[in-house]
């Protein structure tokens, strides 16, 4: 019987190796020597350890010597490395050997290369585990990587982020320019995702156009909001997709671990939120979760199909914010802001609904409703012609074909017979539309650019524009004295306004403080709640014959 053992242990095709008590290797067969490379008689005394291509952790190591010590055998995978460096993952099965009196003799190794069953097993393993289109996780890894981080965060009491990120206009891009045109936009963004990630760090796509991070971080929001800020930098550049330049922008949300919730699902549902929140403060910036959103229920309530009910039912409607000058301490101007007055969620401004106008139902309701809107405002200028100009946002989906601009300069000349119309519209929309926006503005009216909300404009995009006017978003403006990068935006588009004698204009001007920081820096336009609430437009009529 002993010999016939002898030959089994020679013979075996898979690798084999005896140890001592001491857990020295004292034995090794033939196909032992074909899989490491090593000779019996250069492993002859040393521990197994010399096959070990470091990938084990101590406790990995800890849990194989406890289960051999309770149960007498282990079986699994350790990494191991061949004489000439080559790794390669083993399956071993360990026994341990003990003698007549139960003290332990050593222990009996078997094991094998398993690269070729992996290899056979991972197309299948990789269709399953990963989006077909970017070759990143899909959402069932990703849900197994974030529940393992999250599981180590526990242990180590360390925080971690979930970042969702959103393509802005995707819907649109997809449906006018087709689908390859689509899944070319798509592989480049998850190229510059990628590009944005850390080591420790993952990113997945979930669905269409929405990709998810998770982010390990000893540092909490801080951290986050650092990637999330080079995520729509990222995401800001213009792609290149069959020969034609697409601008694409990213609205992000973010949820802490473990400070909004504990378990996977519950983080991403609240990252949504937060994107969602993002969406409807105009897109193309982040917003990091706060119960606030959820009380609002403003993610949730506002639909598409609920803004067309509302233009429909004259629900939405103009207000006005009177533009006041620092020189003059007179309202020089106005905007024409169109506002939801929301059975659930009270009025509600054109920037937190702009996102909803996806379909071309949605944006004819729209449009035709702002175009009648625009074109009762010259009861304005008959009693005030002495103001500068009437403004309004014009949003990048208005400015996407040529017939909709060609009607929008038709519609310029009927708005500006007593008077001259300022037209906003975001640098991003202004970079892309460049062509449009001339065509435009040769009805004489004058444009104002804004946007700025995550990144200062560069001066040569300022010039390439040439804008009348820069507008400061009001989201920028609200949060500049509690977030150092915001001002440090501000400052940044106030020097280049400066050294292009462009005049600015700042838009949310709530408090005292924010009018002297603002004037104090050069800017002498405003608008804001310091100066009053929006008006209606026989409220506008009544304020002007004060004012004047």
């Amino acid at each position: 019987m002993e010999d016939f053992e002898q030959i089994l242990f020679q013979r075996s095709p898979q690798a084999v190796f005896v140890t001592d008590q001491n857990n020295r290797i004292i034995s090794a067969n033939a196909a032992f020597e074909a899989l490491t490379g090593y000779g019996f008689a250069e492993v002859a005394g040393e521990e197994p350890g010399i096959l070990s291509a470091d990938r084990s952790n101590d406790r990995f190591n800890s849990e194989i010597w406890l289960n051999l010590s309770n149960e007498g055998v282990w079986q699994g995978q350790i990494w191991c490395k061949r004489k000439d460096g080559t790794v390669f993952p083993g399956w071993f099965n360990i026994i341990r050997e003990e003698n007549t009196l139960g003290l332990l003799k050593g222990y009996l190794v078997q094991f094998f290369d398993l690269s070729m069953i992996q290899s056979e097993l991972k197309p299948l393993t990789h269709q399953a585990r990963y989006d077909e289109l970017t070759q990143l996780p899909n959402w069932e890894m990703f849900q197994d990587i974030l529940d393992k981080q999250i599981d180590r965060c526990r242990e180590a009491k360390e925080q971690l982020a979930v970042m969702l990120v959103d393509l802005d206009r995707f819907k649109w891009i997809n449906d006018n320019l087709g689908r390859s045109v689509g899944d070319n936009l798509l592989k480049e963004v998850a190229r510059r995702l990628g590009s944005v990630v850390r080591g420790e760090d993952a990113l997945a796509r979930l669905s269409s156009d929405e990709f998810v991070m998770v982010l390990p971080s000893k540092d909490g929001v801080e951290s986050a909001i650092k990637v999330a800020q080079r995520v729509v930098e990222q995401l800001s550049h213009g792609i290149f997709v069959d020969h034609r330049e697409i601008f694409v922008s990213g609205s992000v949300g973010i949820a802490l671990y473990p400070e909004h919730g504990e378990q996977s699902k519950q983080l991403v549902k609240k990252a949504d939120v937060a994107m969602y929140a993002a969406k409807q403060g105009g897109r193309n910036t982040f917003r990091v979760y706060s119960e606030l959103m959820e009380r609002s229920k403003g993610p949730q309530i506002l639909r598409e199909e609920d803004l067309c009910k509302a233009l429909v039912s004259s629900e939405v409607g103009m207000t006005f914010l009177p533009v006041y000058s620092i020189y003059s301490h007179r309202v020089v101007a106005v905007h024409a802001r169109p506002s939801w007055a929301h059975q659930e969620l009270g009025q509600i401004p054109l920037a937190d609904f702009a996102a909803l106008l996806q379909s071309s139902e949605s944006l004819k309701l729209y449009e035709d409703w702002l175009d009648q809107e625009l074109l009762s405002l010259s009861v304005i200028w008959e009693r005030f012609p002495g103001l500068r100009f009437i403004s309004f946002r014009l949003e990048n989906q208005q400015l996407q074909s040529k017939e909709s601009v060609q009607r929008w300069v038709a519609q310029l000349t009927q708005y500006q017979m007593a008077g001259q119309m300022m037209v906003d519209v975001d640098l991003q929309t202004a970079l892309e539309r460049e062509g449009a926006l001339f065509d435009l503005l040769s009805s004489d009216a004058l444009l104002s650019v804004s946007g700025f909300a995550c990144e200062s404009p560069l001066m040569e995009q300022l010039k390439e524009v040439q804008p009348d006017l820069i507008k400061l978003d009001a989201d920028l403006v609200t949060t500049m004295s509690s977030d150092e990068n915001r001002q440090k935006i501000i400052d940044s588009v106030l020097d280049m306004a400066e050294r292009l004698e462009i005049e600015v204009l700042a838009d949310g001007v709530a408090s005292a403080g924010a009018r002297g920081q603002l004037m104090g820096q050069g800017c002498m336009l405003m608008q804001g709640r310091y100066f009053g609430m929006p008006l209606s437009l026989e409220q506008l009529l009544q304020h002007l014959a004060v004012e004047h």
